[in-house]
């Protein structure tokens, strides 16, 4: 399966909210990501599609605060777990928010969420804190994870393996 990254757009948001439903125990709303789809200057969300357009895989939406990044939400619809979606989203975001200038890249994750936290170790994210019983639907904890100076050469050094690693198993990163 070849996956393409592109804008999110308001014609891809009957599945973003039906993933999001479907694995957030917090979803966010259509209108929500309607209002955060508007706002290019400072958020990037984009979807993860197959090569023809026709499924939508998963979704990520990133917000920019001068020269640090927040990934505030990434979603992969279920029967495409494994398939490496996430990990395409995520290296499209970090390459991108490089481009932009950005230094460093915050995320929040669910203390539960191994498989989520093993994704962003990958990529260097550390944990650094945790915000106490921060998930108001079941007052699960957050680990706040940080990615420090995306420009220093380890990291892209990283990512270029990560990108290695998608282009080996067959499937495209664009």
């Amino acid at each position: 399966m070849t996956v393409r990254i592109m804008a999110m757009q308001e014609q891809h948001l009957d599945e973003v909210v039906r993933i999001e439903q479907e694995i957030s125990g917090i979803p966010w709303s259509r209108r929500l990501f309607e209002e955060e789809i508007t706002r290019r200057k400072d958020r990037r969300y984009r979807v993860a599609v197959t090569e023809e357009g026709d499924q939508l895989l998963g979704y990520l939406g990133m917000l920019y605060i001068i020269d640090e990044a927040h990934i505030a939400t990434v979603g992969v619809d279920p029967h495409h777990w494994g398939h490496k979606v996430a990990t395409r989203l995520v290296l499209d975001a970090l390459d991108a928010a490089r481009v932009e200038g950005i230094k460093d890249c915050t995320l929040e994750v669910r203390a539960h969420n191994d498989r989520a936290k093993r994704l962003y170790q990958r990529f260097g994210f550390a944990p650094v804190a945790i915000r106490r019983a921060y998930y108001h639907d079941n007052g699960e904890d957050a680990i706040i994870m940080w990615l420090y100076d995306l420009d220093a050469p380890g990291e892209l050094a990283r990512r270029q393996g990560i990108a290695e690693t998608l282009t080996q198993d067959g499937r495209t990163h664009a």
